[in-house]
């Protein structure tokens, strides 16, 4: 039952962002930017974001190295849980002048297994990244998402490919989406602009 209803939300929430049809809220403006989430990618701020979204962001600078596929310094806001309990996670403007700063009043780094260290902002900084602009989202929705789910939404992948464990990427470049469908785990729906 519990099933049953999760699924309901996500397409009850995701209707509003099918291509597809005339009232879609996930779209390419005149100006290059991508909405999603009633975000504006390049042009929200962290503060609008956390508005539209009805949540608060935990936000963290993130250090990833540089036998990572995203190495370097990137600020990350998190939402655990939004109205459909998806997870969302938005990645900031900060330029390095600025990532510097914070880097170095932020607390000790926590080193994850994958060697990707996570440092909590110091509280006075938070004010300055709340005017920050997004640029990037991440959507990791709560159910088990398939390929007949994004072409019904989002319309055919202009391009796919598996790896050796089953994780399959198909990219919708026109909108700035790669969905990446794990055979193991929750997909990610990952939006910048195109």
């Amino acid at each position: 039952m519990v099933i049953i209803i999760t699924a309901l939300v996500f397409f009850w929430s995701a209707s509003g962002h099918r291509l597809a049809d005339g009232s879609s809220d996930t779209w390419v403006d005149s100006q290059g930017h991508l909405h999603v989430l009633g975000i504006e990618l390049g042009k929200t701020t962290l503060r609008e974001a956390e508005i539209e979204l009805k949540s608060r962001s935990d936000i963290a600078v993130y250090i990833y190295p540089v036998t990572h596929k995203r190495a370097g310094i990137t600020l990350e806001a998190f939402f655990p849980a939004i109205a459909d309990h998806s997870k969302v996670i938005l990645e900031l403007d900060a330029h390095p002048p600025l990532l510097e700063k914070l880097q170095q009043r932020a607390t000790i780094p926590h080193i994850y297994p994958n060697a990707v260290a996570r440092m909590n902002l110091h509280p006075e900084d938070l004010a300055i990244v709340h005017q920050l602009i997004v640029t990037k989202a991440t959507l990791i929705p709560s159910i088990q998402i398939s390929y007949e789910m994004l072409s019904k939404r989002f319309g055919m992948a202009a391009s796919s490919n598996s790896t050796e464990d089953g994780t399959v990427h198909y990219d919708y470049p026109a909108l700035g989406l790669r969905a990446i469908l794990f055979k193991d785990g929750p997909a990610r729906l990952q939006f910048s602009n195109p």
